[in-house]
């Protein structure tokens, strides 16, 4: 069975083995598709970055106004809440401007709707010993809060971890459904599925500084730019590879 075919064009000898074909196609695929899958990304954080800029003005004053889109195009509220439980919630591992900390979250009731959120106050630096928590004031019971919804993870991430309580202070490795659930059954209540992400200089908050995207449009254009330049390269030495010159025959 023969395995490879030979094409001549003038003093050039092209020879594709079946085989090598097969690794050529499988690569080369594999390369444009993740060429293509960044552009994409880029796409969704381009559309992602504009929708923060195209709804600066509207606000909610209503958990009850709340629906899919809101959430999914960061809506902005502005509510009066109360303080549900008097804990701060410590999400673990968050990182500004290079510096290991956490992010500090609040249980509060919009006084609107009757319904249960969480609000982002910012970011706050660990202590070097982790069993060392940084001693976080509570916001005021009764507090008018303005910002951006931010949805909460639905992939959970936590596994069986489980909440770490040290006083008036909850410790979570991460914020995902399970997570929620936990909190939900902790203080028997209904926990929206997203949290309040504070503006700046809002009363009680820390430091802020929201990462919308985790990665920039720019920079996934230049991993897809990277991708589809290795594909061309692998077509350019395969070519090498395959072509061969024959030698002129002397008389």
């Amino acid at each position: 069975m023969q395995h490879s075919v030979e094409y001549k064009i003038g003093r050039y000898r092209l020879t594709i083995n079946f085989w090598f074909l097969i690794i050529f196609l499988l690569v080369q695929t594999g390369l444009n598709e993740l060429g293509f899958w960044q552009l994409s990304r880029a796409h969704e954080k381009q559309a992602r970055l504009e929708k923060l800029a195209n709804n600066q003005l509207s606000e909610l004053t209503s958990l009850n106004l709340v629906d899919q889109k809101v959430i999914d195009d960061f809506g902005r509220l502005q509510l009066e809440v109360a303080l549900a439980e008097r804990f701060n919630l410590l999400v673990e591992n968050k990182i500004q401007n290079g510096e290991l900390g956490y992010h500090v979250l609040n249980l509060v009731q919009d006084l609107d709707s009757g319904r249960y959120m969480l609000v982002n106050r910012g970011w706050i630096a660990a202590k070097a010993d982790r069993n060392q928590l940084p001693l976080v004031k509570l916001p005021r019971t009764d507090w008018q809060v303005k910002g951006r919804v931010y949805q909460i993870n639905k992939q959970v991430l936590s596994g069986d971890a489980e909440l770490e309580s040290h006083g008036k202070i909850l410790r979570l490795p991460v914020l995902d459904v399970h997570m929620i659930s936990l909190l939900e059954k902790r203080f028997n209540i209904n926990i929206e599925p997203y949290l309040l992400r504070l503006d700046k200089n809002v009363a009680d908050s820390f430091a802020i500084d929201w990462a919308w995207v985790s990665m920039s449009p720019d920079k996934h254009l230049g991993y897809a730019f990277q991708w589809f330049g290795l594909s061309l390269a692998f077509l350019i030495i395969s070519l090498f590879v395959l072509i061969k010159k024959e030698s002129e025959e002397k008389d």
